[in-house]
């Protein structure tokens, strides 16, 4: 079988690669291809093709146009000879990957000489720089990783005589990597640079249309590692959205069933009573085929090697368990109607094995909610099952099981009970990966920082450690962190925890900078902070023998760093230049990271948009943001400042737009919505004035007449300001949706509902209720609006009741408005109420309207005593004739309710005449001396006067 047959077979190399041992009965390949399926890297590195590759590579590295047309004079006719570059690329990326990621430690001593090898590196180093933004300065092998970008990049799609050749999948991995390394962390948010961006997402689209093609010859494994491929690097970018429906579809395709859900048991060690705690139930789908079998096989070779995988810390805590201690059920069977079929009757602690593919998408699901929720308790106890479920598992895959733990401790830094546990799991885990990617100390000079190990296990053996091919398998799915971000992220926890010493220590041994100085800023050390960061921008006037002194040593404690700049600028000089300025707040600095990242540092113009707004130049700021998100479309809070912005200076179109665009990117902002919501009902305001001015305008040109010929001219459909408010009450429902505790955002909706022709009663109730709930604790009754009680009140008593109520107490649907706004007034008014007798007032219509005549003589009785307590109206003749008023209401209300019948047959209030008598009395004794002779004593005597029998 010739190698053009086995190609042409499957055109695609994406199907290849997970289907290199086709290729093994090809003799001119056989060796390669098996070396590489061994995970034995170094001889492919050391053929004469990929040798080939490197030269070229330093040729080309240092200019990006020659890299484009280095391919163009090969004369590669051959399948097989495209073939042997593809498998280089892979061995250059998984080599790379091994030596930072995953280990076992590599030796790649005499792949490149070393007299070429320093030029090289710096060369590589710097042709990663992306929009101002750099790499990690000491990544061991980058010119591996490099090599790899330059095949699946540059020499690939490649056209062949009858053959088109394109691996796009590895050139998703190996920009995905790139913008992970320019990021700096293994997770979160993506600020800076986009640039990659666009390009991923392209190749994402052709990938998933050959992938999930009718045609296609991929398999349900390979089909679900694309979409956990996806998710993961929706995650890197800050795409939670496009992350979540990944993972939905991974799960959907894959069959795997699994739900959050609740068992009895007991968490602490003094707890008496079971009662629920969080639990994932989870299961793989059952197969019978040869692809589970071979899978299945493969896990089984797997759990063999993970012995010595990093030990798992127990939490020893005086209260907490270890894990949940479950209650036994009585029966075999659990029942649990809120679970999927195929979950039901599971036992908590004695579920299935999961496949590591389903364990990997219950790994990714917790990642996304740890990444994106709040960060509160209650997140934390919903995410940490996620964990504990692939934790409990039997080890199946040496990084499968290290990732569970790793993703543990992330989840477990928020809690205080255990967040030793999660510092001290995180450094156990940074032992490991650095004792299986670092080779033993050597004198070699290559700038690389030595990282020293305090592990509590010894270095594992070579026939005790799991083989490479077992750790590179599912290393994307997984986005397994490189050891200097493993050991950012531990730094990041210690002082977190409160030990800035131990993450100085990290942050200095590996170099970085800009995190040494701003650890110095939070602790309060300005001075020591500007002198990291000068001493990376600037030369010592002293001359350039200062720069061998370490940043500790006497010899620079007082330097100030005032030479000249340093030409060419350092790694990471845009956001150096950033630090420095806000230190000193000189926006002269942000402006110098500006022009150094030629214009392509979007957090420069941010921070000079902030710092021009705070100074009150808004059409600087402005300008700033709008630089913002030219360079960085994608960055939601560029787009809501610059919404804000026109917010401010009255462009209600710019700033919807702005808003829109925020939202677009990151919808779970209340802070956006509400803005949004305040930009429509300002355009809403707008275009209500607009038809007065046009009339105005219309009546002075009047008198003008037109004689030329009448033209057609076509309009532009006006905006409905009906349309606008409509818009802007979504907005602001959104909004109080997602922040539910922000009575400010309900008061808008309030206030936005009621402007509505008619007025939208559904929305005003929500929002009343809303706000009653948020205040009613802090201000009591306050937190009532008698306005919109009073319209959501009359409303439902201009209703008619339905001729089938009856003549009893009558009872609206379930579900009418009517029913909705008494059910608010029991529960959530009447409560409350203690001074304010309108609100009486109010209870006493709705209570008239259903027919329950005792209540309503109830609540203007209360309403009575309310006005008429206390002294105060018997010196203020406004307040005197409130209390007139009441009780002129109340003789009224005992005259039409009294002798009324309840539903028993007997009167509402047999002495009616008599109460209403003694109210009277009980005013006028009390105000003869103050208001004796008035007109408001007039009243009060002629209603006595008929009360008489």
């Amino acid at each position: 079988m010739t190698t053009n047959s086995i190609i042409l077979s499957d055109i695609s190399l994406d199907s290849l690669i997970f289907n290199l041992e086709s290729l093994e009965g090809i003799p001119e390949l056989s060796l390669v291809v098996k070396s590489f399926l061994d995970g034995d890297y170094k001889p492919i590195l050391q053929n004469s093709t990929t040798q080939t590759l490197f030269r070229k590579l330093s040729e080309v590295i240092s200019s990006p146009e020659r890299q484009e047309t280095v391919f163009q004079s090969e004369q590669v006719d051959t399948v097989q000879d495209a073939i042997s570059i593809l498998i280089s690329g892979l061995a250059a990326f998984n080599a790379f990957l091994q030596a930072n990621v995953t280990g076992p430690p590599l030796d790649l001593q005499d792949v490149i000489h070393k007299k070429d090898l320093t030029s090289l590196r710096d060369q590589c180093l710097r042709s990663l720089d992306v929009d101002g933004s750099s790499v990690y300065q000491h990544i061991p092998h980058v010119e591996l990783f490099c090599l790899a970008r330059m095949i699946f990049v540059t020499y690939f799609p490649r056209i062949l005589p009858g053959t088109f050749l394109d691996c796009k999948w590895m050139r998703v991995r190996v920009n995905s990597f790139h913008q992970r390394l320019l990021s700096g962390l293994s997770i979160g948010r993506l600020v800076d640079t986009t640039t990659l961006q666009d390009i991923i997402e392209k190749d994402l689209k052709a990938l998933e249309d050959e992938v999930f093609a009718l045609s296609s010859s991929f398999s349900t494994e390979s089909r679900v590692q694309f979409l956990l491929e996806k998710a993961q690097i929706h995650i890197m970018q800050g795409l939670d959205i496009k992350a979540k429906e990944d993972v939905k579809r991974a799960t959907s395709t894959s069959g795997f069933s699994y739900a959050l859900s609740g068992a009895l048991g007991k968490r602490t060690r003094f707890q008496q009573n079971d009662i629920s705690q969080l639990v994932v139930f989870a299961k793989s789908q059952d197969s019978d085929n040869n692809e589970y079998d071979l899978a299945r096989d493969a896990s089984k070779q797997d759990s063999e090697n993970v012995g010595n995988a990093p030990k798992a810390l127990e939490l020893n805590d005086d209260t907490v368990l270890e894990s949940i201690d479950f209650a036994r059920p009585a029966s075999d069977k659990v029942e649990n109607s809120t679970l999927p079929p195929e979950l039901k009757g599971m036992q908590p602690d004695q579920q299935p094995q999961l496949k590591p593919r389903d364990q990997i998408t219950l790994l990714t699901e917790a990642t996304i909610k740890d990444t994106y929720s709040p960060l509160d308790k209650l997140n934390s106890e919903e995410i940490l099952p996620y964990a504990v479920r692939v934790l409990s598992d039997k080890p199946t895959n040496w990084q499968i099981y290290t990732q569970a733990l790793l993703v543990r401790s992330r989840i477990e830094s928020h809690r205080s009970r255990t967040m030793e546990r999660s510092v001290l799991q995180l450094q156990v885990i940074v032992d490991q990966i650095i004792a299986d990617t670092q080779k033993e100390p050597s004198s070699s000079g290559d700038s690389i920082p030595e990282i020293r190990i305090t592990q509590f296990l010894p270095r594992a053996k070579a026939s005790e450690s799991a083989p490479v091919t077992e750790r590179l398998k599912y290393i994307f799915q997984l986005s397994t962190p490189t050891r200097w971000e493993i050991e950012t992220e531990l730094a990041f926890a210690w002082s977190n925890a409160g030990s800035l010493v131990s993450a100085l220590e990290i942050f200095k041994r590996l170099k970085l900078w800009p995190e040494t100085a701003l650890c110095y800023h939070s602790v309060g050390e300005e001075g020591k902070a500007k002198q990291i960061v000068r001493r990376q921008l600037y030369y010592s006037s002293k001359g350039p023998g200062m720069d061998a002194y370490d940043i500790d040593a006497e010899a620079v404690r007082f330097e100030k760093w005032d030479g000249e700049m340093r030409s060419p600028p350092p790694p990471h000089a845009p956001r150096l230049w950033c630090i420095l300025g806000d230190l000193d707040n000189d926006p002269t600095y942000w402006q110098r990271a500006w022009e150094i990242s030629k214009h392509r540092y979007a957090r420069a113009q941010r921070t000079l948009g902030e710092y021009y707004t705070k100074v009150g130049d808004l059409g600087k700021a402005r300008e700033a943001y709008m630089q913002a998100t030219i360079v960085n479309r994608q960055n939601s809070e560029s787009w809501s400042r610059l919404g804000d912005i026109d917010l401010r200076v009255g462009n209600w179109d710019g700033a919807i737009i702005a808003f829109q665009q925020s939202i677009m990117i990151d919808d779970t902002d209340a802070k956006t919505y509400s803005n949004l919501g305040s930009a429509l009902l300002s355009k809403h305001a707008e275009l209500i004035s607009m038809p007065k001015v046009a009339a105005e305008t219309e009546n002075d040109n009047s008198s003008l007449e037109i004689e030329d010929e009448d033209v057609s001219l076509p309009k532009e459909k006006p905006e409905d300001p009906k349309d606008i408010l409509l818009q802007a009450l979504r907005a602001y429902k959104r909004g109080a949706s997602i922040a539910h505790d922000n009575w400010k955002i309900w008061d808008n909706v309030i206030t936005i509902a009621g402007r509505m022709s008619p007025p939208s009663f559904p929305e005003l109730l929500m929002g009343l209720r809303a706000v009653i709930r948020i205040r009613s604790q802090s201000v009591g009754e306050v937190a009532v609006d008698a306005d919109i009680l009073r319209a959501l009140v009359g409303e439902v008593i201009s209703r008619d009741r339905p001729e089938t109520s009856g003549s009893g107490i009558y009872i609206p649907a379930r579900g009418s408005l009517a029913r909705a706004v008494m059910d608010m007034v029991d529960t959530d008014v009447v409560p409350l109420i203690t001074n304010r007798a309108e609100l009486w007032a109010l209870v006493e219509k709705l209570k008239l309207y259903s027919r329950d005549y005792v209540e309503a003589l109830a609540c203007t009785e209360k309403a009575w005593r309310l006005v008429s307590h206390g002294e105060g109206w018997l010196q203020d003749k406004e307040a005197w004739k409130g209390v007139v008023a009441v009780t002129d209401n109340l003789v009224s209300a005992y005259e039409n309710y009294g002798s009324m019948e309840k539903e028993d047959g007997s009167l509402v209030e047999k002495g009616w005449r008599m109460k209403a008598r003694s109210a009277i009395r009980g005013v006028m004794g009390r105000a003869r001396d103050s208001w004796e002779d008035t007109e408001e004593w007039c009243t009060l005597q002629m209603l006595l006067d008929g009360l008489k029998p």
